[in-house]
């Protein structure tokens, strides 16, 4: 294949099957937990509420609209006002929220923000604002989008990841490297 032909795209449902299934394989998510969406022209692409990440069947994606909730908002995932507020005030077109168990502790024990410690992380990531909310709530819309403003990710206290990018591959790489770090983090602050 000439290198200069464009790459084709995978399609997005595909693409968010993939990343679900490579989120709970990786241990950053389990089952039922996190949620990934995609902006597209036309909508947002998001999965559905309840949905098992590793098996992202039909009906596993709704779409929503881009600027207000609409109908389709009842069956996506709780967090889509957050997705949506992010996608709003971010030039992010990928977003994977996970529940990684590291750094759901790290926000547990530090007030923040969360400072890697390993120099990948410290580069890679720079610091990570650990934000407050209820699930889905308007609070934690704010903060978090306040926060991807100028990040790549945010650890949300008690609760998980919200990492961005511009691809869903950059926002996954985003996602495990916050794990990498919280878990090297408490490996230090333990032994």
């Amino acid at each position: 294949m000439d290198p200069r032909e464009e790459i084709p795209k995978m399609d997005p449902r595909e693409e968010i099957s993939k990343y679900g299934r490579k989120l709970v394989a990786s241990g950053l998510t389990y089952a039922h937990f996190g949620n990934i969406s995609l902006l597209t022209d036309e909508k947002i692409l998001i999965t559905a509420t309840g949905s098992m990440l590793d098996e992202i069947g039909e009906g596993g994606l709704i779409e929503v609209d881009h600027q207000a909730p609409c109908p389709e908002d009842a069956l996506a995932s709780c967090e889509a006002p957050v997705h949506r507020a992010i996608y709003e005030r971010t030039k992010a077109r990928a977003i994977i929220h996970t529940h990684s168990p590291y750094a759901v502790a790290t926000s547990i024990l530090e007030e923040g923000p969360f400072e890697p410690m390993d120099g990948e992380g410290a580069r890679f990531l720079g610091t990570v604002p650990i934000v407050d909310g209820d699930m889905g709530s308007p609070e934690l819309a704010r903060s978090a989008s306040s926060a991807l403003i100028l990040h790549r990710a945010c650890i949300v206290r008690g609760h998980g990841v919200f990492a961005v990018g511009a691809t869903l591959e950059e926002a996954y790489i985003v996602a495990s490297m916050v794990e990498h770090s919280a878990t090297i983090r408490r490996l230090v602050s333990v032994g």
